[in-house]
């Protein structure tokens, strides 16, 4: 929560900067495709991955979709042991631009599919487990462009699953960053945290904006 109310905070006092608007085709351009590389922290596992996403703007309406596939490593001590998650899903927000579009604030909700397989190949144990549940992802993100070259984010999202079977709540917040790279080519840096574990992954895309 700290992230989000610092991210309000700053976003708050920039409104007393004047600043020309903002009119790239990059930042505050919700019309991208875009795809990079994830990584998970995890309490004794790391994982690697890629990830994808797509948005588009209809007159301030936002929707897009996205994924993620990741490979994590082996636990310590648990060396015949595999595992691999993946993720689909969706999400609808409407976009409030304000202080000529420099402020961007995005309520939003999501739906999202998530599996975790394990395989495990040992002389003693064989074969595989495989754990998913649906996710319903309520949150909001908070945007502030410096200028037509960069913009700064924190987002909050609050995820629980939709299957009475699977008690998955989580607390979940983002800080990042976008850059201009070129004229439709935006940048995206992003740091993850988890309520009760703390940072828990880092991403960067590459966003082709149109």
């Amino acid at each position: 929560m700290k992230t989000l109310l610092c991210t309000g905070i700053g976003l708050l006092c920039a409104q007393a900067l004047p600043a020309d608007p903002i009119d790239s085709r990059v930042i505050h351009n919700y019309d991208q495709f875009g795809v990079g590389y994830a990584y998970s922290d995890g309490d004794d596992v790391d994982g690697h991955g890629v990830i994808g996403s797509v948005s588009m703007d209809l007159n301030n309406f936002l929707i897009g979709a996205g994924g993620n596939y990741t490979w994590f490593s082996e636990p310590d001590g648990f060396d015949d042991v595999d595992a691999q998650a993946w993720s689909a899903g969706g999400f609808a927000g409407y976009i409030l631009r304000l202080m000529e579009n420099h402020i961007n604030i995005i309520p939003r909700v999501g739906v999202s599919y998530n599996e975790l397989t394990i395989d495990f190949d040992g002389p003693i144990v064989s074969g595989s487990v495989t754990e998913d549940f649906v996710g319903i992802e309520p949150g909001i993100t908070l945007s502030y462009a410096i200028n037509n070259h960069i913009s700064l984010n924190g987002g909050y999202t609050y995820i629980q699953d939709l299957d009475d079977d699977i008690d998955v709540e989580a607390h979940t917040f983002s800080v990042g960053t976008r850059i201009a790279l070129a004229e439709h080519l935006g940048l995206n840096l992003n740091a993850f945290f988890e309520e009760e574990q703390g940072f828990s992954g880092a991403a960067a895309i590459l966003s082709w904006h149109y």
